[in-house]
């Protein structure tokens, strides 16, 4: 029998979460109704995203991170698309940073472990 779950991730900006979905190119819908089967949860959240293999939500938790509310029997499929989209939601997080110290985009590389390197730059008079 399947279970309702919560994960706990480290994501903050709603934003970032939506841009971070694009690069993954996962539908998600905005301000839905979760339903799990097998429990009594059921509840409006801010994100709805719907991969080939399994359906999730996003929520904001008391901390005001956000969790991810699904089905223990979809997380096999679910936890590498969370690494993924915390790459991606980092990646955007940092990009930003990196404007609003003034810095450019000067290289970008993806190695074969996945791990993307940025160099940026900055011109000082």
């Amino acid at each position: 029998m399947s279970k309702f779950v919560k994960v706990k991730t480290e994501l903050r900006d709603l934003a970032l979460i939506k841009r971070a979905l694009e690069d993954l190119k996962l539908e998600y819908a905005e301000n839905q109704r979760y339903t799990h089967v097998w429990s009594s949860f059921s509840g409006k959240v801010p994100l709805l995203v719907k991969s080939p293999r399994a359906t999730f939500a996003l929520r904001q938790a008391d901390t005001g991170l956000f969790e991810l509310l699904g089905d223990d029997m979809q997380m096999a499929a679910v936890r590498p698309l969370l690494q993924q989209l915390q790459q991606r939601y980092a990646y955007h997080k940092v990009m930003d940073e990196v404007e609003q110290a003034g810095f450019t985009l000067v290289e970008e590389n993806v190695g074969r472990d996945n791990v993307i390197r940025l160099t940026v730059r900055r011109w000082v008079d």
